[in-house]
């Protein structure tokens, strides 16, 4: 595989690591009941600083996925049959841990 696809994977799945560490960080934070006022100051800032963070990972995804968009419309994209098989079964194996992962996320906060 090419270097170019193989380090937009990495992209992807650094990105998607991280903002679920800033995910768990805000819901572990969240909690107000019995803490000094001191302290929820200094959480709430790492809550946005959190929350700033994800945004950022987000935007940065976009941008992957543009660059992926325009890669295939100008047919930089060189890849053959089971090159591309390979990453689209990456990209989909990567999507669905990442799609679980949220999912037990908000069961865990709806209990």
């Amino acid at each position: 595989m090419h270097k170019k696809p193989l380090a937009l994977l990495e992209k992807v799945n650094g990105n998607s690591a991280l903002m679920l560490q800033k995910l768990f960080s805000i819901i572990e934070l969240s909690t107000v009941e019995g803490k000094p006022k001191e302290t929820l100051a200094v959480e709430i800032l790492q809550i946005e600083s959190n929350a700033a963070t994800i945004i950022r990972l987000a935007e940065e995804l976009l941008t992957v996925t543009r660059t992926l968009k325009e890669n295939w419309i100008l047919g930089q994209l060189k890849l053959d049959d089971d090159q591309y098989n390979e990453l689209e079964r990456n990209l989909d194996l990567k999507m669905n841990d990442l799609i679980e992962k949220v999912s037990s996320v908000e069961r865990t906060v709806i209990r």
